[in-house]
């Protein structure tokens, strides 16, 4: 079992300062400038949640990360690692695609957000696949609360910080070193950004190198080398992460969003989805 606040790792996740001093005499860290506005944190959900039996589900795997922060009675995750209780006074992340049964036997109440965290343009929580733990401080708590309950642009804008807040958190006492996952997510960040805008079924990795004036062959090569997956398999994963969102957060129907994905076939989309361990109804 999983020990509340039992740090996994902890080491620094930006790379070295790149000081420098203006001609007016101020002294900036353009390093930190520079990655600061490729950082983007996305709020896609939040509440206060009071829950019983009904609760409980199974093979939960969502393309974002959830954050509990645990108020009263009790419940506990199953993972592939073992049983983590859900107690009050603790915090939890459960990152992207990590699969989890959410249980209780009885009553649960706590707060949450859907969020997803990307670095230019890739999210960096996917891809760790285990739930994390920390102590929850009692004036974060009542500070979220106390900015839920509001609904002025000061406290969207502290809602926001205090997401931004717990994440840190849970990056610097926590998670694993992710120094290696920015650099790639900034080295490719062009074909990314491209991705992105261009997502659909027919789109191919030759068809994003063209389109930036890029040699395929190279390009290819390197991704393949530096991501362990090909482009197309990247596209493909794309395509599953944001066909899994639309399912979760919107009212378009299976049809529809084949459609809006580029998919010709509707049954090889919903066989990809499956495949994948998406829930499709």
């Amino acid at each position: 079992m999983e020990k509340p606040g039992e740090p996994l790792r902890q080491e620094p996740l930006r790379q070295s300062d790149q000081f420098w001093t203006d001609s007016r005499g101020i002294r900036r860290n353009q390093q930190l400038t520079r990655q600061l506005n490729l950082i983007d944190i996305e709020i896609l959900d939040h509440g206060y949640f009071i829950g019983d039996l009904q609760w409980n589900q199974f093979n939960v795997m969502s393309p974002f990360s959830r954050i509990y922060y645990m108020i009263a009675d009790h419940g506990w995750l199953e993972t592939e690692q073992g049983r983590m209780d859900l107690l009050p006074g603790y915090m939890y992340l459960i990152p992207p695609y990590t699969r989890v049964n959410l249980r209780t036997d009885a009553r649960i109440e706590k707060f949450y957000f859907h969020v997803t965290l990307t670095y230019a343009g890739v999210d960096v929580l996917e891809g760790i696949n285990r739930c994390f733990c920390l102590p929850l401080d009692d004036r974060l708590l009542s500070d979220v609360i106390a900015t839920f309950s509001g609904s002025s642009l000061p406290d969207l804008l502290q809602l926001r910080a205090l997401t931004s807040l717990t994440l840190s958190e849970f990056l610097r006492r926590s998670l694993p070193d992710l120094s290696q996952r920015l650099a790639l997510a900034s080295t490719y960040r062009e074909v990314n950004a491209y991705i992105e805008r261009h997502l659909s079924a027919g789109l191919t990795g030759r068809d994003v190198c063209q389109a930036l004036g890029l040699p395929y062959e190279t390009v290819r090569r390197s991704f393949r080398r530096d991501n362990a997956i090909t482009f197309n398999q990247y596209i493909k994963g794309r395509l599953i992460q944001e066909a899994s969102k639309q399912l979760l957060l919107t009212d378009l129907t299976i049809q529809q969003i084949a459609a809006g994905l580029g998919f010709s076939d509707e049954f090889y989309f919903h066989v990809t989805l499956k495949y994948a361990g998406v829930d499709v109804l």
